[in-house]
């Protein structure tokens, strides 16, 4: 019995000590990541590093009081360095986590969109590639502002993207894609050829015109966007022994679509292929400034091909 008085004074004492402690700290906000699967012990440690707690004994010690130790939620979390131990470890129950603010460009491929996530902590990138990849989600990862949570997992976010993608894509563009005798993959590879090749929004519908003019001749894209996807790479000028790259996606060697999307588009791109101006030009060159020259003839396409090197050298 004696033992147990005492025990408990030598605690009662400690937990006088914390609070005088918490008193008198400088107030101030502190954003603290705990990663999935931590233990109680790796917590105590991140929280003592990030100078929010004290003690990490007592922090141990209250959660095995509160019995809450695989209650504990990972996440990106605000304290205040005054908040006292009970505050924190209940912010750390209920999940009260910051949720991120993540945009996805349009344009981007999965891969850019998994360093990302990893960057900030959300998921790990080899996880989301590799689900992506089995799902075959390249293009259908819908472009936008999303607020995630740290740690989520890759499927949770891939459905958060898929389901914004199928809220844009509507039953009418189900029926346009069957009235321009292409399947809806058919219509995201060409929007996200579309999309790494035009800048201007204005020029987005001209291009996909261009593009599916040359398909319905059996001309071949020769789109330098699925070579530089082929190859893994991004330059400005594609060099003759680049054109001859070996990939189903070198659509220079290849007729038709290649293979998969090149990137995700965004509704921008999918909305000039699935609604093209109407042009009988077959071909286009870079400005160098975002826009290009459009041409109906091989002989005036090297014509601009010629001022636009000029142009280059100036």
């Amino acid at each position: 019995m004696a033992k147990k008085i005492i025990t408990l004074s030598v605690f009662f004492v400690f937990i006088v000590v914390v609070i005088f402690f918490t008193v008198f700290k400088e107030n101030k906000t502190v954003e603290v990541f705990i990663p999935k699967g931590a233990s109680p012990k790796k917590i105590s440690e991140i929280l003592k590093d990030s100078d929010i707690i004290y003690s990490k004994t007592f922090f141990i010690v209250t959660i095995k009081l509160k019995n809450c130790s695989k209650q504990l939620k990972a996440g990106l979390y605000e304290f205040n360095t005054k908040d006292g131990t009970l505050t924190i470890i209940n912010k750390l129950i209920n999940g009260e986590s910051k949720e991120l603010r993540i945009t996805i460009p349009e344009g981007w491929t999965t891969k850019q969109i998994a360093e990302i996530l990893n960057e900030n902590k959300v998921c790990s990138d080899i996880e989301f590639i590799n689900l992506a990849q089995k799902k075959n989600l390249e293009g259908y990862l819908f472009p936008n502002t999303y607020f995630l949570m740290p740690s989520m997992t890759p499927e949770e976010i891939v459905k958060i993207m898929t389901d914004e993608f199928n809220k844009f894509w509507t039953k009418d563009f189900d029926n346009r894609a069957e009235q321009m005798n292409m399947s809806k993959k058919d219509i995201i590879i060409l929007a996200s050829i579309v999309e790494r090749e035009a800048v201007s929004d204005d020029e987005r519908p001209i291009i996909a015109g261009i593009f599916l003019n040359r398909l319905s001749k059996n001309m071949r894209l020769q789109s330098c966007a699925t070579v530089l996807y082929a190859m893994g790479i991004n330059k400005e000028r594609l060099t003759l022994e680049d054109l001859n790259f070996q990939s189903p996606y070198n659509t220079y060697r290849h007729s038709g679509l290649p293979p998969t999307p090149i990137c995700n588009p965004g509704a921008k791109a999918i909305k000039a292929v699935l609604y093209p101006a109407v042009t009988d030009n077959l071909y286009f060159v870079s400005k160098g400034n975002g826009t290009h020259y459009f041409s109906s003839n091989f002989q005036d396409h090297i014509q601009n091909k010629i001022v636009s090197k000029k142009k280059e050298t100036q």
